[in-house]
């Protein structure tokens, strides 16, 4: 009777031990040395903020009864200096009586990097700004291919998978050290990675990863998707086309499709949007692409003109970034999206170029991003894909042709970025670098 009473009891107690958070605690404290339980899973990262607080009381609406949460009485906060395996290491900002294990923890916002040295009046007038990194990652040791920021495991967290020709690797946002969460390696002998994409198509709550592929010995361009179960990727279909995230003419962000065919004549199938549909990926309607833009990875919206129709933005064949409107054109003078990426498809060179995108604020319009990657030996070996520099600009537009707002310099080229709500209210641009070393890393910017 005595064992049952005590099953009884626990089984009805055992909910309220499992509401408790199993992450967020201050394990130790030492004056101003704070030891925490969050790791780089958790997103924890030198240079990153966190503030350690108290509960109070229950807070429950005065009409419906729900439960809200709990008052909270912030403590203190600080900056993260130390990530290890199972746990972080911090410093508060000042001296806080009171600190103690057990009190909880949150992380808060990512410590910009330091602006540069030179002294902004050094810039000539109508110069654009040269913008540094809010941050810089770790050193990873490969050769990034692509990159794809979404939130794969249903946490409510971004985290950021990053790839090399053959293999996937996931880390936490925004990747400040080389921890490796999970890993797959695509099968096949002679098959390469050429892009990455995070979209939840399913409504499954995690996003799934688009894994586009060349299979050389099959001569085949398609798609494998992958989901993150359990800490292991699974994949959980094959796609015979090429996936990559576009603008719509609305600005929507669209996840999109195209088949490539084995037709050296008309190998380009028309772009549709990609769509989970009875349980299959397939392609839904209307047809994306404008005229004059047959590639997948050449062109996207934006909405230039409040009063008039989307500009078609795509990249000519010499990589001039051509804005098309329904009665003229614009036609950049430098050249935008080179990429060592490529697929020699009968005659034609297929180049993935890095994404570009559009943003808007409340007035319309705001700012269009691209990259310029910069070839070996002052351009002689971009038509060889190889490259050793890059550049991020930010563009405005003037009404009557794009102006540079700011540009950033690389430390490689960049096979991708996104623009990501890293927390409530503050967006970052994430940013893939390839160093010419052999190494890559993700750094962050303010846009």
């Amino acid at each position: 009777m005595i064992a049952l009473a005590f099953a009884s009891f626990f089984a009805l107690s055992s909910p309220v031990f499992a509401a408790a958070p199993a992450k967020g605690y201050v394990v130790k404290a030492d004056g101003t040395q704070i030891w925490l339980d969050l790791t780089a899973a958790d997103g924890a990262a030198p240079g990153r903020g966190f503030a350690i607080y108290e509960e109070g009381e229950d807070l429950k609406h005065p009409v419906t009864g729900e439960q809200l949460g709990k008052a909270e009485k912030k403590v203190a906060e600080g900056k993260i200096e130390e990530v290890s395996e199972k746990h972080s290491l911090g410093r508060l900002a000042e001296s806080t009586p009171g600190v103690q294990a057990g009190q909880r923890a949150r992380l808060t916002t990512l410590v910009a990097a330091p602006a540069p040295a030179a002294p902004a009046a050094a810039r000539r007038s109508g110069e654009a700004e040269l913008r540094a990194p809010r941050s810089r990652g770790a050193s990873l040791p490969f050769i990034a291919a692509g990159m794809a920021v979404g939130d794969f495991n249903g946490a409510g967290k971004p985290q950021i998978v990053l790839a090399d020709e053959k293999t996937i690797r996931l880390y936490a946002y925004p990747a400040a050290e080389n921890t490796v969460l999970a890993q797959a390696d695509i099968p096949g002998t002679g098959a390469r990675i050429l892009s990455l994409e995070a979209a939840d198509l399913d409504a499954d709550k995690k996003d799934e990863l688009f894994v586009s592929v060349y299979n050389e010995p099959f001569r085949r361009l398609e798609t494998s998707v992958y989901a993150l179960s359990a800490g292991t990727w699974t994949k959980v279909a094959d796609l015979p086309f090429l996936v990559h995230a576009q603008q719509n003419a609305k600005g929507e962000r669209v996840i999109a499709s195209q088949q490539i065919q084995d037709d050296k004549t008309f190998p380009f199938g028309s772009v549709y949007p990609l769509v989970y549909r009875d349980g299959k990926y397939v392609q839904g309607r209307p047809r994306l692409n404008p005229k004059r833009a047959e590639w997948l990875y050449g062109f996207t919206y934006a909405q230039l003109d409040a009063a008039g129709e989307p500009a078609a933005l795509y990249l000519t064949s010499v990589n001039s970034l051509r804005a098309q409107f329904a009665k003229g054109h614009w036609r950049s003078s430098e050249g935008f999206g080179q990429s060592p990426i490529r697929v020699r498809w009968y005659e034609k060179m297929l180049e993935f170029h890095p994404p570009m995108l559009a943003t808007y604020g409340e007035k319309g319009f705001d700012k269009f991003y691209v990259v310029r990657n910069l070839a070996m030996l002052g351009g002689l070996a971009n038509p060889f894909g190889l490259f050793n520099g890059g550049e991020l600009y930010a563009k405005t537009w003037t009404g009557v042709a794009f102006e540079t707002a700011w540009k950033a310099d690389l430390g490689g080229s960049s096979p991708g970025f996104a623009l990501i709500e890293a927390e409530t209210g503050r967006k970052e641009l994430v940013v893939a670098v390839a160093g010419s070393t052999g190494k890559s890393a993700v750094w962050t910017f303010d846009p």
